[in-house]
Protein backbone atom coordinates (compact mmCIF):
# COMPACT_ATOMS: atom_id res chain seq x y z
CA UNK A 1 0.00 0.00 0.00
CA UNK A 2 3.55 2.22 0.53
CA UNK A 3 4.17 1.79 -2.38
CA UNK A 4 0.87 2.83 -4.49
CA UNK A 5 0.76 6.06 -2.21
CA UNK A 6 4.23 6.70 -3.00
CA UNK A 7 3.60 5.96 -7.06
CA UNK A 8 0.76 8.06 -6.73
CA UNK A 9 1.73 11.42 -5.47
CA UNK A 10 5.02 11.00 -7.60
CA UNK A 11 2.52 11.14 -10.32
CA UNK A 12 0.38 13.86 -9.13
CA UNK A 13 3.67 15.57 -7.97
CA UNK A 14 4.51 15.53 -11.73
CA UNK A 15 1.05 16.26 -12.89
CA UNK A 16 1.18 19.56 -10.57
CA UNK A 17 4.72 20.58 -11.54
CA UNK A 18 3.77 20.24 -15.42
CA UNK A 19 0.47 22.29 -14.70
CA UNK A 20 2.71 25.14 -13.26
CA UNK A 21 4.85 25.13 -16.26
CA UNK A 22 2.06 25.26 -18.34
CA UNK A 23 -0.11 28.72 -16.12
CA UNK A 24 3.61 30.06 -16.47
CA UNK A 25 3.86 30.34 -20.00
CA UNK A 26 1.33 31.34 -20.60
CA UNK A 27 1.55 34.07 -18.07
CA UNK A 28 5.22 35.07 -19.97
CA UNK A 29 4.86 37.81 -23.10
CA UNK A 30 5.40 36.01 -26.19
CA UNK A 31 8.70 35.62 -27.55
CA UNK A 32 9.59 37.78 -30.81
CA UNK A 33 10.11 36.01 -34.00
CA UNK A 34 12.60 37.47 -36.49
CA UNK A 35 10.52 38.50 -39.50
CA UNK A 36 12.28 36.89 -41.94
CA UNK A 37 9.57 35.05 -44.28
CA UNK A 38 11.50 32.79 -47.23
CA UNK A 39 9.38 32.13 -50.12
CA UNK A 40 9.62 28.57 -51.72
CA UNK A 41 9.98 30.03 -54.65
CA UNK A 42 13.98 31.52 -54.40
CA UNK A 43 16.69 29.48 -54.52
CA UNK A 44 19.13 32.46 -52.94
CA UNK A 45 18.26 35.61 -50.95
CA UNK A 46 21.20 37.92 -49.72
CA UNK A 47 20.70 40.54 -46.79
CA UNK A 48 22.71 43.65 -46.03
CA UNK A 49 24.16 43.53 -50.05
CA UNK A 50 26.54 45.55 -50.85
CA UNK A 51 27.43 45.33 -54.64
CA UNK A 52 30.24 47.24 -56.68
CA UNK A 53 30.40 46.66 -60.43
CA UNK A 54 33.87 48.05 -62.24
CA UNK A 55 34.07 49.23 -65.52
CA UNK A 56 36.89 47.77 -68.42
CA UNK A 57 39.55 50.30 -66.87
CA UNK A 58 38.96 48.69 -63.77
CA UNK A 59 37.53 51.29 -61.84
CA UNK A 60 34.48 52.20 -59.88
CA UNK A 61 30.96 51.70 -62.39
CA UNK A 62 28.18 52.03 -60.13
CA UNK A 63 27.52 50.43 -56.49
CA UNK A 64 24.13 48.96 -55.07
CA UNK A 65 23.14 49.14 -51.57
CA UNK A 66 19.87 46.65 -50.42
CA UNK A 67 18.83 45.28 -47.13
CA UNK A 68 17.15 42.40 -49.01
CA UNK A 69 17.53 40.52 -52.50
CA UNK A 70 15.31 37.60 -53.36
CA UNK A 71 16.69 35.49 -57.17
CA UNK A 72 14.16 33.52 -58.57
CA UNK A 73 15.86 31.20 -61.00
CA UNK A 74 12.39 30.67 -63.15
CA UNK A 75 13.08 33.85 -65.20
CA UNK A 76 16.60 34.78 -63.81
CA UNK A 77 15.39 37.77 -62.15
CA UNK A 78 16.13 39.56 -58.66
CA UNK A 79 13.75 41.33 -56.53
CA UNK A 80 15.15 44.36 -54.44
CA UNK A 81 13.96 46.23 -51.58
CA UNK A 82 14.71 49.45 -50.80
CA UNK A 83 17.56 49.56 -53.22
CA UNK A 84 20.40 52.62 -52.77
CA UNK A 85 22.48 52.85 -55.59
CA UNK A 86 25.64 55.07 -57.02
CA UNK A 87 26.48 56.12 -60.44
CA UNK A 88 29.50 56.76 -60.75
CA UNK A 89 30.09 59.42 -63.92
CA UNK A 90 33.05 61.27 -65.30
CA UNK A 91 32.14 64.78 -63.09
CA UNK A 92 29.86 63.59 -60.43
CA UNK A 93 28.30 60.44 -58.80
CA UNK A 94 24.49 60.16 -59.26
CA UNK A 95 22.65 58.93 -56.18
CA UNK A 96 19.74 57.01 -56.62
CA UNK A 97 17.61 55.68 -54.01
CA UNK A 98 13.80 53.87 -54.12
CA UNK A 99 11.84 51.33 -52.36
CA UNK A 100 11.87 48.83 -54.91
CA UNK A 101 13.58 47.07 -57.63
CA UNK A 102 14.39 44.51 -59.88
CA UNK A 103 17.31 42.75 -61.60
CA UNK A 104 17.28 41.24 -64.67
CA UNK A 105 20.51 39.28 -64.92
CA UNK A 106 20.06 37.65 -68.89
CA UNK A 107 19.90 41.71 -69.53
CA UNK A 108 21.83 42.80 -67.36
CA UNK A 109 18.99 45.60 -67.13
CA UNK A 110 17.94 47.16 -62.97
CA UNK A 111 14.88 49.00 -63.07
CA UNK A 112 13.98 50.93 -59.90
CA UNK A 113 10.15 51.41 -58.81
CA UNK A 114 8.28 53.49 -56.32
CA UNK A 115 9.70 57.09 -55.37
CA UNK A 116 12.65 57.32 -57.07
CA UNK A 117 14.82 60.12 -56.10
CA UNK A 118 17.81 61.07 -57.94
CA UNK A 119 20.49 63.11 -56.52
CA UNK A 120 23.65 64.82 -58.05
CA UNK A 121 25.56 67.23 -55.98
CA UNK A 122 28.80 69.45 -57.17
CA UNK A 123 28.86 72.19 -59.74
CA UNK A 124 25.33 70.96 -61.51
CA UNK A 125 23.39 70.04 -58.59
CA UNK A 126 19.93 68.45 -59.83
CA UNK A 127 17.48 66.25 -58.35
CA UNK A 128 15.24 63.72 -60.11
CA UNK A 129 11.58 62.57 -59.27
CA UNK A 130 9.94 59.57 -60.69
CA UNK A 131 8.26 56.65 -60.20
CA UNK A 132 10.03 54.07 -62.31
CA UNK A 133 13.59 54.00 -64.05
CA UNK A 134 15.52 51.69 -66.32
CA UNK A 135 19.34 51.55 -65.55
CA UNK A 136 21.41 50.17 -68.57
CA UNK A 137 25.26 49.90 -67.12
CA UNK A 138 26.62 48.47 -70.63
CA UNK A 139 25.04 51.51 -72.37
CA UNK A 140 25.74 54.05 -69.10
CA UNK A 141 21.91 55.08 -70.01
CA UNK A 142 19.33 55.59 -67.36
CA UNK A 143 15.77 56.08 -68.67
CA UNK A 144 12.74 57.68 -66.79
CA UNK A 145 9.88 55.27 -67.38
CA UNK A 146 7.23 57.43 -66.41
CA UNK A 147 6.49 61.63 -65.55
CA UNK A 148 9.41 63.06 -64.10
CA UNK A 149 10.56 66.14 -62.03
CA UNK A 150 14.19 67.19 -62.38
CA UNK A 151 14.84 70.07 -60.00
CA UNK A 152 17.97 72.00 -61.20
CA UNK A 153 18.95 76.39 -59.68
CA UNK A 154 18.29 77.88 -62.81
CA UNK A 155 14.27 75.25 -63.61
CA UNK A 156 11.89 72.63 -62.82
CA UNK A 157 11.55 70.50 -65.84
CA UNK A 158 8.58 68.51 -65.88
CA UNK A 159 8.38 65.79 -68.62
CA UNK A 160 6.56 62.43 -69.72
CA UNK A 161 9.76 60.54 -70.60
CA UNK A 162 13.46 61.46 -69.55
CA UNK A 163 16.72 59.57 -71.08
CA UNK A 164 19.62 60.09 -69.45
CA UNK A 165 23.32 59.46 -71.53
CA UNK A 166 25.66 59.38 -68.90
CA UNK A 167 28.34 58.91 -70.97
CA UNK A 168 27.77 61.99 -73.63
CA UNK A 169 26.22 64.28 -70.85
CA UNK A 170 22.86 63.92 -73.20
CA UNK A 171 19.56 64.42 -71.32
CA UNK A 172 16.68 63.98 -73.57
CA UNK A 173 12.93 65.12 -72.35
CA UNK A 174 9.48 64.42 -74.10
CA UNK A 175 6.57 66.52 -73.20
CA UNK A 176 7.79 69.08 -71.32
CA UNK A 177 7.11 71.63 -69.51
CA UNK A 178 9.12 73.80 -67.24
CA UNK A 179 9.35 77.04 -65.40
CA UNK A 180 12.83 78.51 -65.31
CA UNK A 181 14.04 80.90 -62.62
CA UNK A 182 16.21 84.41 -64.17
CA UNK A 183 17.52 85.33 -60.52
CA UNK A 184 21.10 85.47 -59.85
CA UNK A 185 21.67 85.35 -56.38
Amino acid sequence: MKLRLLILVTIVGFAAIAVGWVYERSLRAPEEKADLVIPDDIDYFLTNMNYRALNAEGKLDFQLYTPRLDHFPHNDVSQIKVPSMQIQTNTDPWLVDSLAGEYQHANNLLRLTRQVVIKRNGESPMQIYTESIRFEPDRELVTAESETLMVIPQARIRADFAEFDLARKIYRFTRTSSVYNNEKG
